[in-house]
């Protein structure tokens, strides 16, 4: 396994500043601070962007129009060419035949000061045959593509791969490179390599010090292409290392900062005789699934551990995730401490009320939301703060400051994708490290991203309720939307209901949304088709609380046939009749968030249908995939983990509500790009943290990770 000696024994002199570096005055200082150079490690790590292949060249009599090839020449013609537009030419000669390279517009002096008569040249590009003339040329070729040499020899000697470095003014390939290239051939740098040979092997990577030096000097024999040409690059072994041992460095950073946070002495390990547990399960009209009884096992485990929980439970819509909050807050009720669950709307927070009311005395049991009135409030909110309510149920209004909770000892959050970072943290700051259990269907890019990288424990409900239908989800074009309609039609008078979604309210005056559906323009639209002798009514987020929660309630008791909603549906709406959910402009949503919305229907026994409207003939590639996706798998972690290499993770830590974006800044390794390498990492990092020695090193562990990744990794900055 994992050599952790080496990390504590390891010489620090990488950390050391270039200045040190032959050939590194004031002048070239500045240049590379501009790129975020400054020490020695910082150049090592300065990846290439492309490699030019310069292995196999070609006789320039023997070229081909538009192939890619790399030939090589004696300079013989360099000079401006007498015409209207101004032009530099240079023509070459392998011995046998001429060929041309052509620059417009171009930079003279620099052309007349290294294209010498007499001087060689090596040169990779695209073939293009001239209009008057038989010499083959290339055109504006950029100085990556080419390299001068004072003789014949020294081009034999450089016939191999070249890496192609991003560059800034005042910096040349030649310059970089060669530093690079001294660098690496003259030091040793194994005090990097930390893993073990067993691993390497299980992985197929390479020692960090190895791959570093692969990179910037491949061998003649390596499968590196060009990185311009899809992802193919990180098929090489020398670039998958680096990728793992960012992730590695990364998840072990995370392991030690979750391992040092200090956390609370209580201790949840008695349990009362008549305890509410026990009370909650002789209430249940049903037996609790193999699935569900092992999710609340891990959770009490948890609860019973001198640490924080910090648990996501993921289970799709009918799972029967909220009978294992209650059965979480019932554990932390028999142990002293209030509990809260938080939903995303009132719709939500009303219907977890109801359902907690059946089996927790209403005395101490509260729902707290901003429709109440000031009067209500001021009773809870003492309530709450005396302890006389050990259960509490809200919205976003238990985040408020002037609620202080006596002994919170458990959060549970339900549709986690609804709250931001910074609203959770404030939920958490009201507690003394209580416990967190978050709730979804669908983990958002930043959550499933976190739980790779350690920051959650997961668990899965895998048995999905009996109940719950199978919903088949099919992609319709807007052309066919009659037939849909008397599909809808007919569903309706066999008694069942109907979700129509849209993305807007009123119809968008911006000509980017011109093409979207809106609820008003739909719903007046409907009052022209047989549709209209059935009653329906429209919901969003402009209507008052009270407004959609009368319409809700109407809805729920099957007084409106079909319902016409923005994504106000998209959570917390268990209307068991409708079999129906039509989503408009599906392309408009995260596949997390159409998940949700499908997740509305399928809820009774009745067959249930997810029908998305799109427009084939405006929909890009990139949307139209997205959607077949979508329709091909009911999974929502699946479905979470396609959003994540779309989106990216997010925020981890702080103050930044970002559900999706790229908010690491790795040299080379990209979240969305490389799931798998990741989830590798994360499985070596697990079974690293066991050993004895990691455990008792934490802090010098730390911040040797900081000397090596702390620029890109700050692991101290994210705390």
């Amino acid at each position: 396994m994992l050599d952790l000696h080496l990390i504590m024994n390891r010489k620090i002199d990488i950390s050391s500043n270039i200045s040190n570096l032959n050939g590194i005055g004031p002048k070239y200082l500045k240049i590379f601070e501009k790129i975020g150079i400054n020490s020695i490690l910082d150049l090592l790590l300065y990846f290439p962007r492309s490699y030019n292949d310069y292995r196999k060249i070609k006789n320039i009599i023997d070229l081909k129009p538009d192939e890619e090839v790399t030939i090589k020449g004696e300079v013989i013609l360099s000079g401006l060419i007498k015409s209207r537009r101004k032009i530099y030419e240079v023509q070459i000669n392998d011995g046998t035949s001429n060929f041309k390279i052509i620059w417009f517009n171009p930079i003279y002096g620099y052309l007349k000061d290294n294209f010498k008569i007499g001087s060689h040249i090596i040169l990779s590009g695209k073939v293009l045959k001239s209009k008057n003339s038989k010499i083959y040329q290339m055109i504006n070729p950029s100085p990556d593509k080419y390299l001068i040499f004072d003789s014949e020899e020294n081009i034999e000697n450089f016939a191999n791969i070249s890496p192609t470095y991003p560059l800034t003014k005042g910096l040349s390939q030649n310059k970089i490179k060669n530093l690079i290239q001294d660098l690496l051939r003259n030091f040793s740098f194994s005090s990097l390599d930390i893993l073990s040979e067993d691993i390497l092997t299980e992985q197929n990577i390479l020692q960090l010090s190895e791959a570093i030096k692969e990179i910037h000097i491949p061998d003649k024999n390596s499968n590196l292409v060009d990185m311009e040409s899809s992802f193919s690059i990180y098929k090489s072994k020398a670039h998958k290392s680096i990728i793992f041992f960012e992730f590695l460095i990364l998840c072990l950073g995370l392991k030690i900062i979750n391992s040092n946070n200090p956390k609370s002495n209580k201790k949840h390990k008695s349990k009362l005789v008549n305890s509410m547990v026990d009370q909650i399960k002789e209430k249940i009209p049903f037996s609790l699934t193999k699935s569900q009884n092992d999710v609340i096992k891990e959770i009490y485990h948890d609860m019973e551990s001198d640490n924080q929980m910090n648990r996501l439970l993921q289970g799709d819509v009918g799972s029967g995730k909220t009978i294992i909050g209650l059965m979480a807050m019932a554990y932390s009720y028999d142990n002293n401490y209030q509990s809260c669950m938080i939903a995303p709307t009132e719709i939500l927070a009303d219907q977890h009320y109801y359902y907690l009311k059946k089996y927790i005395p209403h005395e101490e049991l509260a729902l707290l939301k901003s429709s109440l009135s000031l009067k209500d409030k001021e009773i809870i909110i003492n309530n709450i703060k005396s302890g006389k309510v050990k259960f509490i149920v809200g919205t976003h209004s238990l985040f408020q400051p002037k609620i202080i909770y006596k002994n919170l000892g458990l959060i549970v959050i339900d549709e986690q994708h609804r709250f931001g970072v910074e609203q959770r943290k404030l939920m958490i700051d009201k507690g003394f490290d209580p416990h967190i259990l978050t709730m979804t269907a669908t983990p958002i890019p930043r959550t499933l991203s976190s739980i790779f990288f350690s920051n959650f424990d997961i668990s899965i409900l895998k048995n999905i309720n009996c109940k719950k239908q199978k919903i088949v989800t099919e992609v319709v074009d807007k052309k066919n939307y009659k037939d849909l309609i008397d599909s809808v039609y007919n569903e309706i008078s066999a008694g069942r209901q109907v979700f129509f979604l849209c993305p807007l309210i009123n119809k968008s005056e911006n000509d980017e949304f011109l093409d979207l559906v809106d609820v008003n323009t739909l719903y007046n639209y409907f009052k022209t088709t047989k549709l209209s002798e059935f009653n329906f009514e429209i919901v969003h987020g402009e209507l008052s609380s009270e407004k959609k929660e009368k319409i809700m309630d109407e809805f729920r008791k099957g007084n409106i046939d079909f319902l016409i909603s923005t994504t106000v549906i998209e959570v917390g709406v268990d209307i068991p009749n409708a079999s129906i959910m039509i989503i408009h402009n599906p392309e408009r949503f995260g596949l997390s968030q159409l998940h949700q919305l499908r997740g509305r229907v399928g809820r009774g026994n009745y067959k249930s249908h997810c029908y998305l409207v799109v427009d084939n003939k405006k929909l890009n590639e990139k949307s139209l995939e997205r959607i077949d996706i979508f329709s091909e798998t009911n999974d929502g972690f699946k479905l979470s983990e396609v959003d994540l290499s779309i989106r990216g993770p997010g925020a981890f830590y702080g103050a930044g509500s970002q559900q999706s974006g790229n908010y690491l800044s790795l040299n080379m390794a990209d979240i969305k790009r490389d799931l798998e390498i990741l989830k590798d990492a994360k499985n070596c990092c697990d079974k690293i943290e066991k050993y004895d020695f990691f455990k008792k090193n934490y802090d010098q562990i730390l911040e040797n990770i900081n000397i090596l990744w702390g620029k890109s990794i700050n692991l101290k900055k994210i705390l």
